[in-house]
């Protein structure tokens, strides 16, 4: 039998495990398929955020590089990783069983950009063009200026100084604007720091800009 929903969700998980598993176990409190009794492959919201408070000491330990330490780091985010994994199949099965789609929404996690029809380019499959500029005469400041593909459209904002390190991307501020220029200050000179957005519209999000990186002055 073909299944009513098709996988709803993004799973790359951009942002940091303990965030993700912080931000489902809030959704999870209200959201109806975690109220009651449910199958012992759910993880409760508690136990998530047991989970993400262990996963953040465990990578604070593991900073010095100490192998045993990031051993238990590993361990921790793959036990992350599986219990959002399974929480948000049992959305999908139970959405499926009561014919709701509805409960697809506002649940913990990103749902993927629905497609276009053929001939249509949908916003999310566009990306935001994005640039930074320094802001002239004020020390650690910078101009951000986001290219959108119309206007309004909310575009989510994130910088780090270790691009490579994908846990350590985190919202700039409140993280998604509907506008297209802003000052950010307050940065300590000399440091690079790499930008990077996203669109989202409808609880989905699209792909991400290439990094833009800066030296602050």
């Amino acid at each position: 039998m073909t299944p009513l929903f098709q996988d709803p969700y993004v799973r790359t998980y951009q942002e940091s495990t303990v965030n993700d598993l912080n931000h489902a176990a809030e959704k999870g409190e209200t959201h109806v398929a975690f109220q009651g009794a449910v199958s012992d492959y759910v993880t409760l919201p508690p136990k998530l955020r047991e989970i993400a408070a262990s996963l953040s000491l465990a990578r604070d330990a593991a900073a010095g590089h100490d192998e045993n330490r990031l051993a238990e780091q590993k361990a921790l985010m793959n036990a992350g990783i599986q219990a959002l994994n399974h929480n948000s199949y049992h959305i999908i099965l139970l959405a499926e069983h009561r014919k709701d789609p509805s409960m697809l929404q506002n649940a913990g996690y990103d749902l993927k950009p629905p497609k276009a029809s053929k001939g249509t380019l949908h916003l999310l499959d566009m990306i935001p063009v994005l640039t930074v500029r320094h802001l002239e005469g004020i020390v650690g400041a910078l101009l951000v200026i986001m290219k959108r593909a119309k206007n309004n459209a909310s575009v989510e904002l994130m910088m780090t100084e270790t691009p490579d390190d994908e846990a350590s991307w985190h919202r700039v501020s409140e993280g998604i604007y509907n506008r297209s220029r802003f000052e950010l200050r307050g940065f300590e000179p000399t440091k690079r720091l790499y930008f990077r957005a996203r669109y989202h519209e409808g609880g989905a999000v699209g792909s991400w800009c290439q990094p833009v990186s800066i030296i602050v002055l």
